[in-house]
């Protein structure tokens, strides 16, 4: 249904008013241009809207805010996220550059060892380790073709840690001090008494045995490498002694540990060593052989 148009247009001519309307217009423009004459009605306007205006606008400036603080914070979580990985990367790389310092100065103390002993000496690097974890023994990576045979001495720039045990034409197998029964002749470097000591087992002291004066002996003595089995050359350090226990019962429990230490670097060194096995075999008298002969006879 049509509404009609307002009563100001039905009476009259059209033309008539919106001539009179367009010329009213015209001269309320031309008042406010030339005298400001509805300044101040404007003004008055103005103050009375602008709470309005300020009510209305506040959504949109909330919306506004909410969508920028949505922005920022993505942003953020985004700069923060790669600033992480930065550090992370900063620390892989701060870590890796003091491994290879560590390494570095370890390989100058075997260089400036290699150049005091009067043979031959080899550097080598641990491949792995046997999975057997009750086995103290390293794989490294120098063997037949390099030289390498059994029962060769191996060191790190601290001391003695092993021996050459299997040998192939790439790499060999070192068994280390700790390994349970094996046995290295030693001597008190304070006061030359001798012994052997022995590997108890993994991450256990090592003993020292066969020590006829123990009451020479004090705690922080170092014990090296005696040399009267020709397989260790003499002089090396090999252990300090820890403990000594002194039981009426069970006798006189004497705790070493190595001066090297085992599970920490990676280079080593071979000493091309060879392990003496030209001992001389030992002289029977005739009297003897003859006592042999006339107790076989008599039965």
């Amino acid at each position: 249904m049509f509404q009609s148009p307002p009563a100001l247009f039905n009476q009259g001519a059209p033309l008539l008013k919106l001539s009179v309307f367009v010329s009213l217009c015209l001269l309320l423009i031309i008042a406010d241009y030339q005298f400001r004459a509805t300044e101040q009605i404007r003004a008055t306007l103005q103050i009375v809207l602008y709470p309005i205006q300020i009510a209305l606008s506040q959504p949109g400036k909330l919306i506004d805010t909410a969508s920028d603080n949505l922005r920022s914070l993505s942003t953020m979580k985004a700069v923060i996220e790669q600033q992480t990985i930065q550090i992370q990367n900063l620390s892989l790389l701060s870590n890796h550059a003091e491994h290879l310092e560590i390494e570095n100065a370890n390989l100058r103390k075997l260089l400036a060892l290699q150049q005091q002993v009067a043979f031959k000496t080899l550097a080598t690097e641990i491949i792995y380790k046997p999975s057997n974890w009750a086995s103290q023994k390293i794989v490294i990576n120098r063997g037949l073709a390099d030289g390498v045979n059994i029962g060769m001495p191996v060191a790190s720039d601290t001391g003695i840690i092993g021996q050459i045990i299997r040998v192939f034409q790439y790499s060999a197998e070192v068994s280390l001090i700790e390994e349970r029964d094996s046995a290295i002749p030693v001597l008190v470097s304070r006061n030359g008494v001798r012994g052997a000591l022995f590997g108890m087992g993994r991450a256990e002291p090592l003993d020292l045995r066969f020590i006829n004066s123990i009451g020479d002996l004090d705690v922080g003595d170092y014990l090296t490498t005696s040399g009267i089995d020709g397989t260790y050359p003499a002089g090396f350090p090999v252990a300090i002694i820890t403990k000594i226990d002194r039981s009426e019962t069970a006798g006189t429990f004497i705790s070493c540990r190595p001066v090297a230490n085992l599970n920490r670097f990676r280079h080593l060194m071979v000493l091309l060593y060879q392990p003496s096995s030209s001992a001389p075999n030992p002289i029977i008298p005739d009297s003897v052989k003859n006592k042999k002969t006339s107790k076989w006879g008599n039965k």
